[in-house]
């Protein structure tokens, strides 16, 4: 018995530490994340629909009084009528457009490769064949994520599931949350996926802002070309602007082909130049100045970050480089918070009687 306390005695001291603590939890939150990095999707869905709910129907239930599931019932009768007239306006079309650009694509890159312009333009400069070979890799990448649409429309419904029942049990789990102890390993690493949750969410509305802009920007030319299907072309235009720094690249080189058949090689270069300024605008503006209000840091880290993590795990990792600062930054504060040595108190002045 003595043994067995004196071993867990030393047991309790080495995990008092901090460096062996610290060590213990990283490595339990790393591992949880690569153990369940299949639910990344699911994960992204929920923290959008949870906060867009406690956005909409949290809103309404504390303006008029009602009821949480009032307020719920309504937005979800809302929004459902909304993606029914959306759906039944642009899927069709959009589903025809994304056909037709997958197939012919690969073809129309080949031809442009055997455009005078282009050679000319791969004498002045060497890189463009690698230019686009990138395109053509992304673009294969966004025909492959359309081929498995179904599977995020899964993982949409379950979001909304698990959002709509977070939501409702909102109290409840609050009221279990505050009873954890944050200096506790189990307290430590339900802070620490928080803090994930957050920067999924703060993710998403950087990248929402970057597509609406896009949008916006592009549909004063798209006019002016007379480009058809023009509805379509918006839902397309704002959801490659989700996805970070290539985005706006991957939807040009659709418009680019579209503005070929209507207008020609003006049209081209119009959207050429639309994709180089909109580029430039969330590259160097948008991005830096939306991201600097959560991680402070230089705009020259945050791209140096994106293009490691785009090496490290490609496509994918175009959209973890933000979390994985935020989630740094928030880790970093803490064990500085923890480092800080505690606030020395002063006498109080003697009073003069």
């Amino acid at each position: 018995m003595a043994q067995c306390a004196a071993m867990a005695d030393r047991i309790a001291e080495f995990f008092a530490e901090k460096t062996a603590r610290r060590a213990l939890t990283l490595g339990l939150f790393l591992g949880l994340i690569v153990g369940f990095r299949h639910l990344a999707v699911l994960l992204v869905f929920f923290v959008s629909f949870e906060r867009g709910l406690f956005f909409t129907a949290g809103s309404l239930s504390r303006r008029f009084k009602w009821k949480r599931l009032t307020g719920l019932l309504l937005v979800l009768g809302v929004g459902a009528l909304l993606l029914g007239l959306v759906g039944y306006v642009s899927a069709g079309r959009l589903a025809s457009l994304v056909v037709e650009t997958r197939e012919t694509l690969p073809q129309r890159m080949a031809a442009l490769r055997e455009h005078p312009w282009y050679v000319q333009l791969q004498q002045h400069l060497p890189d463009s064949e690698d230019l686009a070979q990138s395109a053509e890799h992304y673009a294969a990448d966004v025909a492959k994520s359309a081929a498995a649409i179904g599977r995020g429309l899964l993982s949409a419904l379950i979001g909304l599931i698990l959002a709509i029942v977070y939501f409702l049990d909102e109290e409840r789990i609050r009221a279990f949350r505050d009873s954890l102890s944050g200096k506790t390993l189990f307290g430590t690493l339900v802070r620490w996926f928080e803090h994930l949750a957050e920067s999924v969410s703060l993710t998403v509305q950087l990248q929402l802002v970057v597509a609406g802009c896009n949008a916006v920007l592009t549909l004063p030319v798209l006019w002016f070309i007379g480009v058809p299907h023009v509805p379509a072309l918006m839902v397309l235009i704002f959801v490659s602007g989700l996805i970070p720094v290539v985005g706006n690249l991957i939807s040009g080189a659709v418009l680019v082909v579209l503005a070929y058949q209507v207008k020609g090689w003006g049209g081209v270069g119009l959207f050429v130049a639309l994709t180089f300024v909109l580029h430039k605008i969330e590259s160097y503006y948008l991005n830096p100045r939306l991201t600097a209000r959560h991680v402070a840091l230089p705009g020259f880290v945050l791209i140096l970050s994106l293009l490691a993590w785009e090496h490290l795990l490609g496509f994918a990792g175009l959209f973890v480089s933000f979390p994985f600062l935020y989630l740094l930054g928030k880790i970093r504060s803490e064990f500085a918070a923890e480092d800080a040595p505690p606030p020395v108190e002063l006498p109080a002045p003697a009073q003069v009687g």
